[in-house]
């Protein structure tokens, strides 16, 4: 997916997106699956099983893909939460104090996605996490290189 409009709206002059990422399609995908089992016996049981899946679908197909977007420039970290109503996250590089991965036993095996979890220093927020992100210990490595 392209998430250049969402970053169009807050680089500034000067700053190029270097990575861009979002939720990971393992962890999408074996949501999906969940959910399309949870729904059969609804569906016969109570005949809601579509709409159960159709909002699990519209959840994890679309909506989560969009309201969780992150970025990292050559000058900061962005993460972009939300869909009808957007919240945007700026984390200059000389701000993070420390950043850690966790990969929970079943994300870790089922999924292959983890949760980056990046402290700062001097913000509004102590820890913001990035979560079910594909080779989380990847992506740390390419923020390790950005604040370099």
């Amino acid at each position: 997916m392209d998430y250049q409009k969402v970053w169009d709206k807050v680089l500034s002059k000067g700053e190029e997106v270097k990575h861009s990422f979002s939720i990971g399609e393992k962890y999408i995908k074996f949501s999906l699956i969940v959910w399309g089992i949870i729904s059969l016996p609804l569906l016969f049981a109570f005949g809601a099983g579509v709409v159960v899946f159709l909002i699990a679908l519209f959840y994890f197909a679309y909506y989560l893909r969009v309201a969780n977007v992150y970025a990292f420039t050559n000058k900061r970290v962005l993460i972009h939460q939300g869909w009808l109503s957007t919240h945007t996250i700026s984390i200059d590089y000389p701000k993070i104090t420390d950043v850690r991965v966790r990969e929970p036993f079943f994300d870790k095996v089922l999924t292959k996605t983890g949760d980056i979890a990046i402290n700062t220093a001097g913000t509004g927020y102590t820890e913001v996490v990035l979560r079910h992100v594909e080779r989380p210990y990847e992506i740390k490595k390419i923020l390790d290189e950005m604040k370099d």
